[in-house]
């Protein structure tokens, strides 16, 4: 039995993307697989495919990719299960991400890394929802943010930074967002106190210093981010726009959280079963949830894949079958 999946035999543009039939996968033990619904994009997807970053192919292959089908956040319905797979069964509705599989009709989740849908998402708004809320959450966590903080999020309206915004002003803290001018009204609409268009202004020349800042561009060198920082202020980054500002944080971040009073730390979040149903229990709620720029049919996957390179994606990109 085959499904159909978007495979890459080389790293390059979205042009490398071709669909295929390929072999059905098999549940591992602890994993359910699901007939997939909806899947979003991330970041993470894009710089897997380009491997622009040479450090990139140490892990995922030197000349080609180690694994032809690239990740996803999915959502979707249980068809097998695992021999011990105990909190789900066949026809759940379930969400969660699989890096090394996902951009296909059906693929496997492990059962600690997956969740049910909560009642108030479809399948495309809870396929929007993993990664990105997952890691907004564990940088504030790793952040130790508290009440009437000052936070700053660079990226705002991205699909973290979204995310980001919705968990902190639910933690009562204030928050400023940096984006482009176009988006300053839907990053206040999500719960920012004050917006900055880095088009017009310039975050860390304002003269404003921060408890926490969020950095999910990672444009900026080490020692302009010192400078919006309080004294005790911590800085969570989630990606590098360059090689050079990646190894400065790397290495004069790692001085400075050592010796300093200022702590620089990246952020590799983790998908667990329980922060899936901590969001989506916020989501029940109507304290968060998953903005969707735009969704693409499931043979638009490389049309998909050319906006996400634009990186001007308010939100969340989504594929549905």
């Amino acid at each position: 039995m085959n499904r159909k999946a978007f495979v890459y035999k080389k790293y390059g543009s979205p042009e490398v993307l071709k669909l295929e039939q390929v072999a059905m996968p098999q549940p591992q033990p602890h994993e359910v697989l699901i007939k997939v619904a909806a899947l979003s994009l991330n970041p993470a997807e894009w710089h897997t495919m380009r491997a622009a970053l040479w450090m990139l192919r140490l892990k995922n292959g030197l000349f080609k990719p180690k694994h032809p089908i690239l990740g996803a956040d999915v959502a979707g319905k249980v068809v097998a299960v695992g021999a011990q797979v105990h909190s789900l069964k066949v026809g759940d509705q379930v969400f969660g991400r699989n890096f090394k599989g996902g951009i296909a009709t059906h693929t496997c989740l492990d059962e600690n890394k997956a969740a049910k849908i909560p009642q108030k998402l479809n399948f495309e708004e809870a396929a929007a929802t993993p990664l990105a809320s997952i890691t907004a959450l564990v940088a504030l966590r790793k952040g130790h943010i508290q009440a009437g903080q000052q936070v700053l999020i660079n990226g705002a309206s991205g699909g973290i930074g979204t995310f980001a915004i919705q968990l902190a002003k639910h933690y009562n803290a204030v928050i400023t967002g940096v984006c482009s001018g176009q988006n300053s009204e839907l990053v206040h609409s999500l719960g920012a106190n004050r917006v900055i268009d880095y088009q017009q202004e310039d975050f860390t020349k304002t003269g404003d210093t921060y408890d926490l800042v969020i950095d999910l561009v990672g444009n900026r060198p080490i020692d302009e981010l010192q400078k919006v920082l309080k004294p005790g202020g911590r800085c969570m980054v989630v990606g590098f726009s360059n090689v050079k500002n990646m190894l400065g944080f790397l290495v004069k971040g790692g001085w400075v959280s050592r010796f300093g009073n200022k702590k620089f730390i990246p952020i590799d979040a983790q998908i667990k079963t329980t922060d899936l149903e901590y969001i989506g229990q916020l989501v029940q709620d109507g304290i968060i949830y998953p903005l969707i720029d735009r969704a693409y049919d499931f043979e638009a996957t490389p049309e998909a894949f050319h906006y996400l390179g634009t990186r001007r994606a308010k939100g969340k990109i989504v594929i549905t079958m």
